[in-house]
């Protein structure tokens, strides 16, 4: 017979020990197991105690990678945390609503996950101490780079066709007028096939690099431009040109705060794009979520969503004066307008309204957080933020060795995108850019959409090759009138605006030419 104890058994045969008085500890034995493998009742229980270990193993298992996966879900750090609301508003209408937080912001590995939960426990004790930044910064200053993350799923060194872009917005007079501006964007990159880069993604396959002043990244002091030969042409901003505009370089060469462009430098609120007003305003009046035979409903709407609110309780109150407004002029009016009636429908088309104007703004602003629009800059765009300009602002000079200027940055818009052609009204006609062949000389430079109004009758049949009669009559352009003292008031002109007409001709003229110093609003 097999059997196994865990007691040593006493011989018969031993003398008995001399028995002492036993001590407390002595008398505190283990309990005693037994099992007999030829009893049928030891061997289910030793049979079931490991298929229950082998459960609670797998249990354990399972639920510890699931609960890691949890943890590296985007609703775990977007809904438990409080904190990263905003973001994960804003990245649940973004195009990557389907890409996991952690895919970005932490990465696969050991290592990764290591520093991830280090970090975790960092925040953690900012939450319990209150003592988080307000707003979440940005950007991530140790995110990984874009060759681990975005060129997982993108190939930005690939070329791309050019894509026409259709803008459908509205302009700020009484009868929010629609606007549609078209255009085609030259997207670009590398072609394998000719050696040639351009476009838009010229910048990803050809290093550059660039030293900024800020946290943000929107004060660019240095841009290096990599040759073939492996040296920089290096481009100086024009503010640094007073200092010793050498020394700077080597030492944030020194500090590591040379950084390489990558995707990230322009496409870096991705993920959590808070749109402007004007933006979320125009979407939802095409949707016809806000009524858009309000007299003035965009100019009023972007105006109460671009001030800035203690607490959502204010921004409601705000938001709900504008049906004081609209009801009261809407009695005063209703007999002499021809955009304003005052009936039953029209006030439930105010109330309609003014509730859309409040979802806008609990998805684009975030009091507790002091997050908004404005907060963390687009640079995917150059409106309403720099964005390209960072660079590409005519500011930036490459210097010879005596430290004269040589060569700027190009600031020629039409490198990555044709003219705007623009129209307005419900009976607008808008025909879309078409690049076809090489490109007219008198086109190489931008300031051809100012200067072709000299162009004599005889050359025009050679605009019609490509353009056709009807191009003119583009209105985003032609039938303006500038009162003669414009030099002084074009700022009513583009408050009254927009913007929209100015930057139609003047894009390649930044404000800051004539107001080096900022834009000083007037009491």
């Amino acid at each position: 017979m097999t059997r196994f104890s865990f007691r040593k058994k006493r011989s018969t045969t031993e003398t008995p020990p001399e028995q002492t008085p036993e001590s407390p500890h002595q008398r505190r034995r283990l309990p005693t197991v037994q099992i007999d493998l030829n009893r049928s009742s030891h061997r289910r229980m030793v049979a079931l105690s490991f298929v229950a270990l082998i459960l609670v193993g797998v249990v354990i298992v399972v639920s510890g990678v699931k609960t890691y996966e949890y943890t590296e879900s985007a609703e775990f750090c977007g809904q438990n945390c409080h904190v990263m609301k905003p973001e994960f508003v804003r990245y649940e209408e973004s195009p990557h609503a389907n890409v996991d937080c952690a895919m970005c912001h932490i990465g696969p590995g050991a290592s990764f996950f290591i520093k991830s939960k280090i970090d975790g426990l960092k925040q953690v004790y900012s939450v319990m101490t209150d003592s988080y930044s307000r707003p979440i910064k940005s950007p991530v200053h140790d995110l990984r780079p874009a060759r681990e993350t975005c060129e997982q799923c993108h190939a930005p060194t690939m070329f791309k066709d050019n894509i026409i872009k259709i803008i459908k917005h509205y302009d700020n007079d009484e009868a929010n007028t629609p606007v549609q501006s078209t255009l085609i964007l030259k997207m670009g990159g590398w072609q394998n096939e000719g050696g040639v880069s351009e476009g838009i993604h010229w910048h990803t396959s050809n290093p550059v690099y660039y030293i900024a002043a800020d946290d943000q990244r929107q004060v660019i002091l240095w841009v290096g431009m990599e040759q073939e030969d492996g040296s920089l042409k290096e481009f100086y901003a024009r503010d640094m040109l007073n200092m010793a505009w050498g020394s700077f370089v080597e030492e944030a060469r020194a500090e590591g705060k040379i950084r390489e462009v990558d995707c990230i430098d322009c496409h870096n609120r991705t993920a959590h794009f808070i749109p402007p007003p004007e933006t979320v305003v125009d979407k939802s009046i095409g949707a016809g979520r806000i009524a858009s035979d309000l007299p003035f409903i965009r100019t009023k709407a972007i105006e109460v969503l671009s001030n800035n609110y203690t607490s959502d309780t204010e921004a409601d109150a705000a938001i709900d004066a504008l049906s004081d407004y609209y009801l009261r002029n809407g009695k005063d009016r209703s007999s002499t307008s021809t955009h304003l009636t005052y009936t039953a429908e029209f006030e439930a088309k105010v109330n309609a309204s003014l509730i859309e104007i409040k979802r806008l703004y609990s998805e684009t602003h975030f009091p507790q957080m002091r997050l908004n629009w404005k907060t963390n800059p687009n640079n995917a765009r150059h409106n309403p933020f720099p964005g390209c300009f960072r660079c590409h602002d005519g500011k930036h000079v490459s210097l010879d060795k005596s430290g004269n200027e040589i060569e700027t940055i190009s600031v020629k818009c039409n490198l990555c995108h044709t003219v705007p052609i623009v129209g307005w009204g419900t009976d607008m006609l808008v025909e879309a850019p078409v690049i076809v062949g090489k490109i007219p000389d008198s086109h190489a430079d931008f300031r051809w959409t100012i200067e072709h109004r000299f162009v004599q009758d005889a050359q025009k049949e050679g605009c019609y090759d490509c353009h056709g009669q009807r191009f003119c009559s583009n209105s985003a352009c032609h039938n303006l009138s500038h009162p003669p003292d414009m030099l002084y008031s074009h700022a009513e002109e583009y408050r009254k605006r927009g913007g929209q007409v100015c930057y139609t001709c003047h894009q390649d003229v930044l404000c800051s030419r004539c107001h080096p110093g900022g834009i000083i609003t007037n009491p």
